[in-house]
């Protein structure tokens, strides 16, 4: 068998397809969470793109090229690989690149049952944080003024 229709030509299309398939989601992943992963996703998202372009590029040269190209195909591919390897060096440096960026700030979960206000904005500095390694710190107990103790009874008395 020749052209598209050898076992090769068979296997290299659903390769393609199923890495095309997968950057494909990975795309649509991306870009469904760019609100959480802010710059991370869209850099993972531009390198995903990339690389659909890289596989696209060189699966059509793959078929076309010996049809477009019947003199010097050895400049052809070197080319094609060429810009296959700058799509390919792109791609995945921008996915490693979204990889270990930076994602903004996750604001921690908070309760919002009825009833519930949040806190002042300065709440944090009004309350330091507690160290639980070191006993709790109590303001010392001071009495109201003109407060006196009550009297103790005798010894004895007052026991039941």
């Amino acid at each position: 068998m020749t052209g598209f229709f050898s076992l090769s030509s068979l296997v290299n299309l659903i390769v393609a397809s199923i890495m095309g398939v997968l950057l494909l989601a990975g795309i649509v992943v991306m870009a469904m969470r760019r609100r959480d992963h802010g710059r991370a996703a869209i850099l993972g998202m531009f390198g995903c793109i990339l690389l659909l372009l890289r596989l696209i590029v060189s699966t059509l040269l793959a078929y076309l090229a010996p049809m477009l190209f019947e003199g010097n195909l050895e400049v052809t591919f070197a080319i094609a690989n060429i810009i296959t390897l700058l799509l390919d060096a792109t791609g995945t440096g921008l996915l490693i690149w979204a990889v270990v960026a930076r994602r903004p700030q996750q604001q921690p979960a908070q309760p919002q049952g009825p009833g519930w206000q949040q806190p002042p904005g300065d709440w944090q500095q009004q309350h330091p944080q507690q160290d639980w390694n070191q006993p709790p710190q109590q303001p010392p107990f001071q009495q109201p003024p003109g407060w006196q103790p009550p009297p103790r009874p005798p010894f004895g008395e007052g026991q039941g």
